[in-house]
């Protein structure tokens, strides 16, 4: 049975539109996009201050004292770092900061001592043992044993021979690639082998580092390993380590210099300002503001972006867009906003910037008719289909018009639904997210009745939350972007009246900030279950709801 539901009298969801409209101009750059801000990161910044001391040590301290004074500041009150700072504490946050604090400033120990405490309150040796707590199994493992704190025989080689598969096996696992490759390395070079394993390590070794340096021409000067400050760390990391690829190393470090924050931290990643300048100009659209000259320079911005090279790494064509330039890789949900946009904007199908994305998806596009995120038939956690992305694919092809074939994409979507009507997803947080998002897909292409958006109904609105927003669905507290989502799903499939429908945009209304914005939530996924929050992705989004909500 539904909870009942608190919905605040009249709330003037005109007002909150309207200020949240301005609080988005406000935040728009000079060239006509916005910045996609990312929180900084623990898991990042420790990540960096290792990297800095193993390279760098006397060119990088005021560096590493910064990323470590930060790192001190943000310690959570039971000893532990989470995710974002004010989260939670993890296992992979408390981990990986407590190596760098064991290994680069041993003299904080009365912070070290409460992050080890906190590690072990967290499950300790177990819990770093178990994928499902510690995500970042492997890398955690590694900066433990650097900081004298794990056996280094509880960590297993890494298969550098990979390297030498054809390339379409290894591509299998592109988003990750970097990272491994260059701890593969680290490892070659720390390690005993035999006569045959070293020679064979040797081969690959040489073709691994010509890989990593196709990846830095595809980056351009300015640019770092997929605009991660955290990838970044663990490829100058294990080079600097195995004393090779200088000409590497000597470009990261530069990216890390140029990346640091004010406040000595660095983020997961840099930002999303594709990513981010697609959610807040298809708020502007949901508004009626989509022919405001104001948003002339976001849709010839939004095109310089397109990526006009294939990226070898994870074999995609030319035509796609990633999540930030100069350095991100082109994936399907980037793409698939960017597409949508233009088309929101009134840019017609055979603009070739629209035609390019188009082709690209279908490029992109898994045999069973449904989209990963960097990879074709991927099967990996990473590249492995996702409803969310899939709908967004949808939203996208639908948005141009034409025959798609979206048909398949159903077919997918009713085979994978779960028996209660949800839909999980890859790179959200579960499982709102997924459902919220192929309700929508299917209100777009007209099949608000059909029985999978039937489900996902079913289960929204079983789901509420009794404040009338929406969480993951799985006791997490309500968030402004769950919320938003379930909203937009409830809306293109003509369920705007019902009542859960008036209590989530009441729900929007009562929880924006003085600003016109909302504050962001953990509900994006980063690499292996790192999560974060974007301020685009939240303001961006509530202002879609509340439009169509609206109209």
């Amino acid at each position: 049975m539904t909870a009942p539901r608190v919905t605040p009298a009249k709330p003037d969801l005109d007002g909150a539109l309207a200020a949240a409209v301005a609080g988005l101009w406000s935040a728009q750059r000079p060239d006509g996009s916005w910045e996609g801000y990312l929180p900084s990161s623990a898991v990042s910044t420790a990540a960096v201050v290792i990297a800095l001391h193993v390279a760098d040590p006397a060119g990088s301290a005021a560096l590493i004292d910064g990323g470590l004074d930060w790192i001190v500041a943000e310690q959570n009150a039971d000893g532990g770092w989470g995710d974002v700072p004010g989260g939670p504490s993890s296992v992979n946050g408390t981990a990986i900061t407590l190596s760098a604090l064991h290994a680069v400033r041993p003299s904080a120990r009365a912070e070290i001592e409460r992050g080890r405490a906190a590690l072990e309150a967290l499950g300790g040796e177990a819990a770093i043992e178990d994928l499902t707590k510690a995500t970042l199994n492997v890398i955690v493992r590694v900066y433990l044993i650097f900081a004298g704190l794990w056996d280094p025989a509880r960590v297993k080689r890494i298969p550098i021979e990979i390297v030498l598969l054809p390339h379409r096996l290894h591509q299998r696992v592109s988003f990750i690639l970097p990272g491994i490759y260059s701890w593969a390395i680290m490892q070659v070079h720390t390690r005993e082998f035999g006569r045959v394993r070293s020679r064979i390590n040797a081969r690959a070794e040489e073709r691994t580092l010509a890989y990593l340096r196709e990846m830095l021409a595809f980056e351009g000067p300015d640019g770092g390993s997929e605009e991660s400050a955290f990838m970044v760390a663990l490829i100058v990391f294990g080079l600097a380590l195995a004393g090779v690829g200088d000409d590497i190393v000597q470009h990261y470090l530069r990216y890390l210099r140029n990346a640091v924050r004010a406040d000595g931290s660095w983020p997961i990643d840099r930002d999303l300002e594709l990513s981010g300048t697609c959610y807040a100009s298809q708020g502007m659209q949901a508004a009626g503001l989509g022919g405001d000259a104001r948003l002339r320079p976001a849709i010839d911005w939004i095109k310089a972006s397109q990526r006009r090279e294939p990226l070898f790494a994870t074999g995609c064509p030319p035509g796609g867009w990633g999540w930030a330039m100069p350095s991100s890789w082109p994936d399907v949900d980037d793409t698939s906003l960017a597409v949508a946009t233009l088309a929101g904007f009134g840019v017609p199908a055979d603009d070739p910037h629209v035609r390019g994305g188009v082709d690209w998806l279908h490029a992109m596009r898994n045999r069973n008719g449904s989209w990963g995120c960097f990879i074709r038939n991927g099967r990996t956690m990473f590249d492995a289909p996702c409803a969310a992305l899939t709908g967004h694919a949808i939203l996208a092809l639908e948005a141009v018009g034409g025959d798609h074939r979206l048909d398949r994409a159903v077919r997918w979507l009713a085979r994978h639904q779960n028996a209660d009507g949800s839909m999980s997803c890859v790179w959200f947080r579960d499982t709102a997210a997924g459902t919220a998002h192929v309700l929508e897909a299917l209100g777009r292409l007209g099949l608000g009745d059909h029985p999978v958006a039937r489900g996902c109904a079913r289960w929204l609105l079983a789901h509420q939350s009794p404040d009338g927003g929406w969480g993951d669905g799985h006791g997490a507290a309500s968030s402004a972007e769950e919320t938003a989502w379930a909203l937009l799903g409830l809306a293109a499939t003509g369920r705007a009246d019902e009542p859960a429908a008036a209590s989530a945009a009441a729900w929007l209304a009562a929880h924006q900030r003085a600003d016109g914005g909302w504050d962001g939530s953990q509900v994006g996924y980063y690499y292996n279950g790192l999560t974060y929050w974007c301020d685009t992705m939240v303001n961006g989004y509530a202002v879609q709801a509340l439009a169509r909500y609206l109209t």
